[in-house]
């Protein structure tokens, strides 16, 4: 089953990414065009007509967007009456999101106030609280990069929640069952471990293992001789990876400031008001960043000193100093011993 859908490279918070839920595969996906709304929006590109996202009075924001958006080519041809998105409006609008840390605990509604106009090619309307829309651009905890294809075209809620999970992961990581369920919001099933196992994980790698960039080998760690966590090793299968996108990577990688990725240029646009000769006045600074920083240990950098920065008198000369004291820092670690 497919999707028509342009790909694209989405960018997602991992407050939402490792968030308590649980959703329906048609649930995501309209989570999905959300997230990629709000994506084209930061970048500053203009939406299609049949797209929209308002502003409103009520720290809120209003979605327009058709029907089609959600569905596969098979959903097409068998849920002429939209069933389906309907009861996934609906359980969107009953369900909230949460998310838990050392400092905080969150929790929200998604949307609210649906509508679908029979009358506009059977567009839907609906409203997102400026408090979900901030927490799903909230990248202060880190993000998750995944191709929007790939995700929505999942058949199986699990697979999706792995894929977001393991896209762009480099190292091996351990989750508990019971953090696993809490995740996933399915505390309440799956007693036995091993139908966790069976329907959970192991369901979810052979949907990976078809069809996604990134997939995942696991081993089951045991506390006495009770299996109490996964051990996860994240496998790249470069075969299933989008080569538009990879050629628009390369491409990046070519241009004179090929060092600075997509993302962490964003992040200093947007939250720091960065300019172009301003970026081009520090090459050298970003591509030692480069050449000893990850683009997620950057930006969760950046993300740190963005609330301390605001109460600089100068504020870029405040990020850039930062950056300068982080890499001749590591300078130090590495070189000078």
């Amino acid at each position: 089953m497919s999707i028509t859908i342009k790909n694209k490279e989405v960018l997602q918070s991992y407050i939402l990414t490792t968030a308590k839920y649980d959703f329906s595969v048609y649930e995501k996906r309209i989570l999905y065009r959300i997230i990629e709304l709000n994506q084209n929006l930061l970048e500053g590109k203009k939406l299609n007509d049949r797209y929209q996202v308002n502003n409103t009075l009520f720290k809120s924001k209003e979605y327009v967007m058709p029907i089609s958006a959600f569905l596969t080519t098979e959903d097409s041809k068998t849920d002429k009456n939209h069933s389906r998105i309907k009861k996934a409006l609906k359980g969107l609008q009953q369900k909230i999101i949460e998310y838990e840390d050392d400092e905080a605990y969150r929790s929200a509604g998604i949307i609210f106030n649906v509508e679908i106009n029979k009358t506009r090619a059977d567009n839907v309307t609906f409203y997102v609280a400026d408090f979900i829309y901030q927490t799903l651009m909230d990248f202060s905890k880190g993000y998750r990069k995944y191709e929007l294809k790939v995700a929505m075209q999942f058949e199986s809620i699990y697979a999706m929640r792995f894929y977001e999970l393991f896209s762009s992961q480099k190292t091996p990581i351990n989750y508990s069952i019971d953090r696993l369920k809490e995740m996933f919001g399915i505390t309440d099933k799956y007693k036995e471990t091993k139908d966790f196992i069976k329907y959970v994980i192991v369901s979810a790698k052979k949907e990976l293992d078809k069809c996604s960039p990134y997939t995942f080998h696991y081993e089951t760690m045991k506390t006495g001789r009770k299996i109490t966590s996964i051990h996860f090793v994240p496998i790249y299968q470069p075969q299933f990876e989008d080569e538009n996108i990879k050629k628009n990577n390369l491409n990046k990688q070519m241009s004179n400031r090929w060092f600075i990725s997509k993302n962490i240029e964003e992040y200093l646009v947007h939250n720091f008001d960065f300019n172009e000769r301003e970026l081009n006045n520090n090459l050298n600074l970003f591509e030692s960043i480069y050449k000893h920083f990850s683009e997620e240990e950057t930006l969760d950098f950046l993300a740190e000193i963005r609330e301390p920065s605001a109460y600089a008198e100068n504020r870029k000369g405040f990020i850039i100093g930062a950056l300068k004291k982080k890499v001749e820092k590591k300078f130090e670690e590495l070189y000078l011993k």
